[in-house]
């Protein structure tokens, strides 16, 4: 693949098009309507808007047994979802599906009150005739949610007494048993095999009875996600200014590159994230080229088709380094900065990166290098 330096006033339009792009990640708030797609789950729909989970499933009850291709589900507001989210925890009168005054409760409706705790989980503690589908109709929440919250079968009989939790605020969690693999417990769960891997920070797919698997990454605040946005902002400003400086024209295209890779440092990770809100390894990669004109595949595996084949001893500024970490295929990709060193987005790290080639974990799983720059454009590393 050979590559040419581009003028500024192309760099101009990239920029723009990048910039456009971020701001309409960050600032938009998710609202309307959703056509599902192929290996879509409610946890993927729900990172994708910045939603809580909870408050997408509340909002398509209907659908709370699974999602197919084709249904067209409701994405809440942030600002909705969260007054709803408020009511569920705050209050514990009558269920918002039966359509009753507080003067009209049943004996159900009576001797469902929710206990709150300081990590403000739901709980019910079971009474005497309470099945999961009456504690499911008075308290508005699917009897797969409760089978699920709860680590139930559907036919299992309660006991007096017995505390259920009726939602999580916090980031969900599945103990492992005996005979459960990593494929299974995606499957149960509806979501992505590699993504339950990335959650867990998993190198292998092996699981130990009793060992405890997150589900879902901790959903950032309201506060956290508004100094994010500033953040963002700052960085498109002084990115901006870089690329229009008369410094920056004169640059080699590698050093235009690594300058890039580096304004983005401490970006956020987040698997299958393709903003300046969340980013994963590849998209990552694929941005930064991109700002300079050069359009990669969208992942690791298909960038590893790109370019020219090198040994580990070539390695000069701006080749692409290749890792396999949960699976058999090239799944980890990074750039290379010189002196053994590289940039990428960590799942580790859960943040963009430097990194030292030499670590073990890397050393393992390093599977190949290859070079987009030809020698018009390409520096020598400074350690060769």
């Amino acid at each position: 693949m050979k590559i040419s330096g581009l003028p500024l006033s192309k760099l101009s339009k990239f920029f723009l098009l990048i910039l456009l792009f971020v701001s309409f990640a960050s600032g938009s708030e998710a609202s309307g309507k959703y056509t599902v797609k192929k290996g879509d789950s409610f946890y993927t729909i729900s990172k994708k808007y910045h939603i809580n989970i909870n408050d997408l499933k509340n909002a398509n009850s209907a659908s709370a047994t699974g999602l197919k291709p084709g249904d067209k589900i409701v994405i809440p507001s942030k600002k909705n979802a969260s007054h709803k989210e408020n009511i569920a925890i705050d209050s514990s009168k009558d269920s918002v599906s039966n359509k009753k005054t507080s003067h009209e409760k049943s004996p159900a409706d009576k001797t469902a009150e929710p206990l709150k705790t300081a990590q403000k989980d739901l709980y019910y503690i079971v009474k005497k005739g309470d099945t999961l589908s009456s504690i499911s109709r008075s308290h508005a929440v699917s009897v797969a949610d409760l089978t699920e919250l709860n680590n139930l079968k559907k036919s299992v009989k309660l006991k007096r007494g017995q505390k259920l939790l009726l939602k999580f605020e916090g980031q969900r969690s599945y103990t492992v048993r005996r005979g459960d693999t990593i494929w299974n417990i995606a499957k149960k769960f509806k979501i992505d095999a590699e993504e339950l891997m990335e959650i867990n920070d998993m190198d292998s797919p092996s699981l130990k009875s009793g060992q405890k698997l997150y589900l879902e990454e901790i959903q950032p605040d309201l506060a956290e996600l508004q100094n994010k946005e500033i953040l963002i902002k700052n960085l498109e400003v002084e990115m901006q200014k870089a690329s229009e400086s008369e410094e920056f024209s004169e640059r080699s295209f590698p050093d235009k590159l690594t300058l890039f890779a580096k304004k983005l440092l401490n970006i956020p990770y987040k698997f299958g994230g393709n903003s300046f809100l969340g980013i994963d390894c590849s998209a990552y990669v694929k941005k930064v080229y991109g700002l300079l004109g050069i359009d990669l595949p969208r992942t690791a595996r298909e960038q590893y088709n790109e370019g020219e084949a090198i040994d580990k001893e070539e390695l000069s500024v701006g080749d692409l380094v290749f890792f396999r970490t949960y699976a058999s295929f090239p799944s980890h990709v990074g750039i290379y900065l010189g002196n053994n060193l590289f940039i990428h987005a960590s799942s580790k790290g859960k943040k963009v990166k430097v990194d030292n080639l030499d670590a073990p974990y890397f050393v393992k799983r390093f599977i190949g290098a290859k070079r987009l720059l030809t020698d018009g454009n390409k520096s020598v590393d400074p350690q060769s």
